[in-house]
């Protein structure tokens, strides 16, 4: 039976908004250990010493086996899938899904509807620091991820106060009534539910997005494998929930480009050590390499590394990243479509159901 590896680059764990590294890239194949030790060839290192990206990055003739590992045709879409997650975005989604989508669910709406919540993210992303500047809201989307990761006990008061400073320092008024569902005190008890820490870990919608992903092109259940990894491990449990169990089948939810086959296709979710499995070094250095690429394309820089990950179509083996973009409209961001289900209602529909079972 298959199995899909995977392996990250980007992840700073609590640091989640560092300057230094702003993209969180997932990368997985499906390879067999005899394809990946060939594939492997390219970059094998001396004396038998595991290739890993960060090593060799660091000296052009590492760049250049690296390259030719990217131009092996085997590498193709049909057998590496990426996430991509720009993480200092990702926090405004994050705000927007935990405060705004609760707000607007308490009062009888849907936020989801027609990419309600991706617009708004958008909206925030490019418009905080243009209308509040760059430093005041660094500060406050710092003072949200506090408050997500260890509770309002003694961040809750520094989030609104870094609120009010947003307020204080906005230079439209239409974009204060925007800001309103996050810098109202009052709101709080409506929106916070005592989150769990992971709530803003990347690992782990990247790794639900890319099962996904593997369970819409493969015919059969599948294994998958990451590389050791504590929020993994913490989710643990989550994720064998999401997962369908012996003969069951699973459907489609959703609604437009965000429909997903839910439950997911996977069988087994564990943890392994890349000096036992090729197929994790391969997913390493893939994702060393995305990573790469992103972090040169914010700051306008190209080298050798990043011309060859654009020119060999190695940006195609994602489809939905979690980057910004300047739409708002359902038509341009391609939820205009109405028919299907609210996704988060059918899978807490879901697992409600499995645990009464």
């Amino acid at each position: 039976m298959t199995t899909i590896y995977c392996d990250e680059a980007g992840n700073t764990g609590a640091n989640l908004l560092d300057p230094e590294q702003p993209f969180f890239v997932l990368a997985s194949n499906d390879f067999s250990y005899e394809e990946a030790n060939s594939l492997l060839e390219h970059v094998s290192m001396a004396q038998g010493a595991e290739p890993k990206f960060s090593t060799l990055r660091r000296r052009p003739e590492g760049i250049a086996r690296v390259i030719r590992l990217l131009a092996d045709p085997r590498l193709n879409r049909e057998r590496v899938r990426i996430s991509v997650f720009h993480k200092h975005y990702m926090v405004v989604s994050k705000m927007v899904d935990l405060v705004a989508e609760n707000l607007v669910h308490h009062i009888g709406g849907d936020l989801y509807e027609r990419g309600a919540n991706i617009a708004m993210s958008n909206l925030l992303y490019y418009c905080m620091p243009v209308f509040c500047g760059e430093a005041v809201t660094s500060k406050f989307l710092q003072t949200f991820v506090d408050l997500i990761r260890h509770g309002p006990t003694d961040h809750k008061e520094a989030f609104y106060t870094a609120g009010a400073d947003m307020l204080r320092t906005c230079t439209s008024e239409g974009f204060k009534e925007d800001l309103m569902y996050f810098t109202e005190p009052r709101l709080f008890d409506i929106w916070y539910h005592d989150f769990n820490w992971s709530a803003l870990d990347p690992a782990i919608p990247a790794l639900f997005q890319l099962i996904v992903d593997w369970g819409n092109r493969k015919g059969d259940r599948f294994h998958v494998l990451h590389d050791h990894s504590k929020p993994i491990l913490a989710s643990q449990d989550t994720f064998d929930s999401m997962m369908a169990g012996p003969g069951e089948g699973s459907q489609v939810i959703g609604t437009d480009r965000r429909k997903i086959t839910f439950p997911l296709r996977a069988l087994t979710l564990a943890q392994g050590n890349s000096m036992q499995h090729p197929q994790l070094q391969l997913a390493d250095i893939c994702a060393g390499a995305i990573n790469h690429f992103y972090k040169c394309h914010v700051t306008d820089q190209t080298d050798d590394l990043t011309k060859a990950v654009e020119g060999l179509g190695c940006l195609d083996w994602g489809d939905n990243f979690l980057l910004p973009q300047p739409h708002v409209t359902p038509e341009a961001l391609g939820t205009a479509e109405t028919d299907g289900s609210n996704s988060v209602d059918a899978m807490v529909a879901y697992l409600a159901e499995k645990r009464g079972r």
